[in-house]
């Protein structure tokens, strides 16, 4: 599939995520638990079902992976897209502008190895947009009002120490059993950086290592649909991406994810085992 296209059909499917999304934003939604921390909204499903819809049409034959409905189209198909229709649903329950559309797609080689093709990550309460092809860089939009608007290329940042740099980072749901695996990198890391952020959306997260806002991110226990428009956002952007380990990143399969300025990566890694 030709990346320009396959990033046409994000931006499509995003916008129609993100309108869907902020119907409801504000409004204090009906919420159901999955997990003992694990929140869903009615909006959740809306938004998943509209682009679910709009991928299906424009790329028959793809595979449809989405995190409240799970996987549609062929079990062997060559391209994979990634649906999370709002990361950082605690976020938006409380109205907290941290929330986003996430879509990402991949191909899928020979040997089943996913090769990152396209990406976005829309954040409609925030006004920001960050979207990038394989080959072809990445942008970020900015339409809220103010100084920054309009469009700017992906560039992760120029920070070389530890002690200069804003780091951000996030915990699964499943916390309270992996405490000592959580806590214990992120104290750690505390006392190594400059400063830390826990935003609570991982897209957002890898958005800002690949925008220059943040320097590294790290974190535990993803699923694929949480990092894997933010994981070309940061390839693309100049940055790098890698598990606990130092290997290159695999969706459904790294237990862990580092993305970073390139610079930082190692250091941080240091710190993670």
């Amino acid at each position: 599939m030709e990346t320009g296209q396959a990033l046409s059909v994000a931006l499509a499917a995003a916008e129609a995520g993100a309108a869907e999304i902020m119907a409801g934003y504000g409004r204090k939604p009906e919420v159901r638990l999955k997990g003992v921390i694990d929140p869903v909204t009615e909006y959740d499903f809306r938004a998943e079902q509209v682009m679910r819809r709009l991928i299906t049409r424009a790329c028959p034959g793809h595979a449809v992976i989405g995190e409240e409905e799970g996987r549609s189209g062929p079990e062997e198909a060559a391209y994979r897209w990634y649906l999370d229709p709002i990361d950082g649903t605690t976020n938006f329950t409380r109205g907290h502008p941290f929330f986003a559309v996430s879509i990402g797609l991949t191909a899928v080689d020979r040997d089943g190895r996913e090769r990152p093709l396209a990406g976005v990550v829309q954040a409609p309460a925030l006004g920001e947009t960050f979207w990038a092809a394989a080959g072809r860089g990445g942008r970020r939009r900015v339409t809220r009002f103010g100084p920054g608007q309009g469009e700017q290329p992906l560039a992760v940042s120029g920070t070389e120490t530890l002690r200069r740099a804003m780091l951000n980072t996030g915990y699964p749901y499943d916390v309270l059993e992996r405490g000592d695996e959580i806590l214990n990198p992120l104290g750690r890391l505390l006392l190594a950086a400059g400063s830390l952020r826990q935003a609570g959306a991982a897209s957002l997260d890898l958005a800002f290592v690949a925008a220059g806002i943040a320097d590294a991110y790290w974190e535990a226990g993803l699923k694929p649909w949480d990092v894997a428009a933010g994981l070309i956002l940061v390839l693309e952007a100049g940055g790098q991406v890698s598990d606990y380990l130092g290997q290159p990143y695999r969706l459904g399969q790294s237990q862990g994810i580092v993305g970073s300025n390139g610079l930082l990566h190692a250091r941080v890694l240091e710190h993670l085992t």
